[in-house]
């Protein structure tokens, strides 16, 4: 095949962060995906570590910066440092010991959100599943502390499971979300702010498929693409037509799954942008 044929892969740098208490797990989770190595042995970190990992995703490579910093949340100017216009976050917890997720909910994520960029995605670990008398599961997770994270996973250094998996669907999402909102749909559609251009009503679709629906990211990107647009060049003008057709894709596969709720939510951002921009859809 000719050069000039292949679709040039593009790649992306993104910087992440894994948040959480000492002795949670970050440095193995981080091994196990970078290295696949786990040792038994608690790895303290002293200062901040960082590692990287080319990730591959369909049309374009995504380098993860890592950076994993010491537990003790007491060194502020450490952590500070390292999450200063970071892209996204692992909120990890050790699954058998309850006070870590309130410590993370109380002081690493705040902390975080400050300094990190706007809307950058948080996915929970519950690490350490290979072990007995869990205290944290999906199940028990306090209504409060859920809208901190976009993806919850049970993971375990030592097995492997979902670690690679936890990785891969952060990088995707440290790309995908560069338009979204970071809002409820509800947020969006009750805003003074008009959603009147192309762009602001694929922010409001992208800030709604990411955040809720149940909607897997391998599908949200099929979506996107076959509306035509780049989630890479998100920079770049957005057509009408690429909006509107991404909303459309978005609400056939609601009506699809049944989801009655989702379904209706895009219908009504479709509909405020028919408002607010005032031509017919």
């Amino acid at each position: 095949m000719n050069m000039k044929d292949k679709k040039e892969r593009k790649l992306i740098k993104r910087k992440i962060n894994l948040l959480g208490e000492a002795e949670v797990g970050k440095t193995s989770l981080i091994l196990r995906f970078v290295k696949n190595v786990f040792g038994d042995e608690y790895l303290k970190t002293i200062g901040t570590n960082v590692y990287s990992k080319d990730l591959a995703l369909e049309d374009a490579d995504v380098k993860l910066v890592i950076y994993d910093i010491m537990g003790d949340s007491d060194f502020d100017s450490v952590r500070d440092v390292a999450f200063e216009k970071s892209t996204g976050a692992i909120a990890v917890v050790d699954c058998t010991r309850e006070e870590t997720l309130d410590r993370l909910t109380e002081e690493w994520i705040p902390r975080y959100k400050d300094l990190a960029v706007n809307y950058a995605p948080i996915v929970l670990a519950i690490n350490k599943v290979d072990l007995e008398d869990k205290e944290i599961s999906k199940e028990n997770i306090p209504d409060k502390a859920l809208p901190y994270f976009d993806s919850i996973f049970h993971t375990s250094a030592k097995t492997g499971k979902n670690v690679e998996k936890m990785f891969k669907e952060l990088g995707f999402k440290t790309v995908y979300y560069q338009l979204s909102v970071g809002r409820s749909t509800e947020q969006i559609i009750s805003e003074k702010k008009k959603i009147d251009s192309p762009r602001k009503l694929t922010a409001g679709l992208l800030a709604y498929a990411s955040k809720s629906g149940e909607m897997p990211y391998k599908l949200k990107q099929e979506k996107f693409e076959q509306s035509g647009l780049d989630r890479f060049s998100l920079d770049e003008e957005i057509s009408e037509e690429q909006a509107v057709t991404f909303g459309e894709l978005l609400f056939e596969w609601y009506e699809d799954d049944e989801d009655r709720r989702s379904a209706s939510a895009v219908k009504r951002l479709l509909q405020r942008y028919q408002e607010d921009h005032r031509t017919p859809i």
